[in-house]
Order: C-alpha cells, then sequence, then structure tokens
C-alpha cells in the first residue's frame, strides 16, 4: 500500500472519531477527553417515561437538532452551559472548535435526536436519555464517501442548556464506492479493567476471488490522539473479516476501537466505544 494512500485513510480515521464526537454536538458529549473518563455528578437515572416527554424539552431538542442541520455553530454552542462538562472532560469551547473542523469537511449533514426516556431534577430541569443519528458525505478519491453516526446519551438541561452529559454508547461507519463491504461488527459496549474482548468484523458476502484487506486498531480516547495521526498498515486477511482479541487496561478509561476494510468495489470504516470500567461497578456483558 503506497503511502500517498495511507496517508488519505489515516485522515478518514480520525474524521471518523470527529465524527463521533459531533454526533454528540446535538445530544452529547465529545471526545477531546481525558482516558480516565471525568467523573461527573450524579443525576436522576431517566425511567422509560410513563408520562408523554414534556413539550418544553421537546421544543428544546428540536432547535438544537435545526441548530446542527443549519450548521449554525454559534446558535447550537448558545444551547450549551458556560459550565458545560461532560464524562470525556470535554469543555464547552474545546467542543465549539471541534464541531467547526468537522462542519468544514462535510457538505451535507443530517441531524436527529430521538428521546428514549426523561426525569425531572431537584432544580427543576431535565435528566434526557437520547439516541442521536447523524448522516453526511464528503468528497474523497474522486468520488463520494457516507457517514452514518449513533450516539447514545444521558445529558442535564437546567434553564434551557445543557449542563453535563456522559456517552452511554457510541458507533460510527464510513463507506466509500459503489460496492463497500457490508460488515457486521462484534464488540462489548463494556468491558472491565483487564478483560479480554472480542472484536470481529464480519463481512456479510462471500468474497469470492476478491482480496480483502484491512487492519484494527485500538486507542484510548485522549486529547493528544485528536492531534496525531495513528500509523496504520493494510494487511491480506482470512475470509469472513477481521478478527481480533484485546485486553482491556488495567485502569478505568474509554478507547475507539476501529476497522478499516478495503476491497474491489469499495472500503468500510467503523468505530466503535468501549467502556472500561472498574469490576465492582460493571454489569453483565454489554453487546452494541
Amino acid at each position: 500500500m503506497s503511502h500517498s494512500r495511507r496517508q488519505p485513510l489515516r485522515s478518514l480515521l480520525m474524521g471518523l472519531m470527529l465524527a463521533c464526537v459531533c454526533s454528540t454536538s446535538v445530544s452529547w458529549n465529545a471526545q477531546q477527553a481525558l482516558s480516565q473518563p471525568s467523573q461527573l455528578p450524579k443525576a436522576p437515572i431517566p425511567t422509560a417515561p410513563k408520562a408523554p416527554v414534556p413539550p418544553a424539552l421537546i421544543a428544546q431538542l428540536a432547535k438544537v437538532d435545526a441548530a446542527a442541520n443549519q450548521k449554525s455553530l454559534e446558535t447550537l454552542i448558545d444551547f450549551y452551559s458556560p459550565d458545560f462538562v461532560n464524562s470525556d472532560g470535554l469543555n464547552r469551547e474545546a467542543l465549539k472548535q471541534t464541531i467547526k473542523a468537522f462542519w468544514q469537511d462535510y457538505q451535507t449533514l443530517t441531524y436527529k435526536t430521538e428521546v428514549l426516556s426523561w426525569a425531572t431534577t431537584a432544580q427543576g430541569g431535565y435528566t434526557v436519555e437520547t439516541n442521536t443519528t447523524v448522516m453526511g458525505s464528503r468528497p474523497f478519491d474522486q468520488g463520494t464517501l457516507q457517514l452514518q453516526s449513533s450516539l447514545k446519551g444521558r445529558q442535564t438541561w437546567l434553564n434551557g442548556r445543557i449542563t453535563q452529559q456522559e456517552v452511554i454508547a457510541e458507533q460510527s461507519q464510513m463507506t466509500s464506492g459503489a460496492n463497500p463491504p457490508e460488515v457486521k461488527v462484534n464488540l462489548p459496549q463494556e468491558v472491565t479493567v483487564g478483560q479480554k474482548f472480542d472484536f470481529d468484523v464480519v463481512v456479510a458476502e462471500p468474497l469470492g476471488e476478491k482480496p480483502l484487506l484491512g487492519v484494527a486498531l485500538e486507542e484510548p480516547i485522549t486529547k493528544e490522539s485528536y492531534l496525531t495521526q495513528p500509523a496504520l498498515k493494510l494487511e491480506l486477511l482470512p475470509a469472513g473479516g477481521l478478527f481480533k482479541v484485546g485486553q482491556a487496561p488495567s485502569q478505568p478509561a474509554n478507547h475507539w476501537i476501529s476497522a478499516i476494510l478495503v476491497q474491489e468495489g469499495g472500503m468500510t470504516i467503523v468505530s466503535h466505544r468501549l467502556k472500561v470500567v472498574q469490576r465492582s461497578t460493571a454489569a453483565q456483558p454489554k453487546r452494541q
């Protein structure tokens, strides 16, 4: 694989991680993060709503989506409190700069937020669990790159602004070409410190005579990981896809687990968040 080809792939992988960051801009967090997850103040955990979602909350979320769809950065950032904090350690200004850079790369972006559950807070605000999807496209290699990103998270609203956010799960996928590999990702959403885990990216269709190239990457979510491009070296993969075994670090952290698969006809890049937690706080293994 030539150096000139590796360089765009590195940039795309960084862009995919930023896509996850910016999907959080409508609903959540982001990733100019700390590898040691930030400790947020405890907020009420929403339950499946027995009553309709308050109209005021629906209206606020609709305005956030509208600002993102129109790429109105100042309007969007105004929905975040000056004291905004999130589970990755991102502040309001860092979020603004990350979104600005991401929007410059994409011709079209569509954000859509769905309320999963909600609860009121003692201060008169809301804690709401949402799922946000982001779809977009950008020019790439004489063609078009398609993005689809999904984020599930929990945010606290007070006086019409988001004061804190926690990421529950997130994943993104980029595809290019007329016939990119169709894949299914098997990865836990959460593991305990030191635990081994499987990362499988299974190709849906038989390869036939077409060779499949790919690489898997694991990176802690840190501020530095957005400033440096990971080294990539594609390898010839066996039939069926990419199958790896990883081991969680010895301390709680958030990691990106990513894969690039290239085949005649197209390319697919996937990236999922893996949460590493202490054994005492871990539930049963969760899969995405």
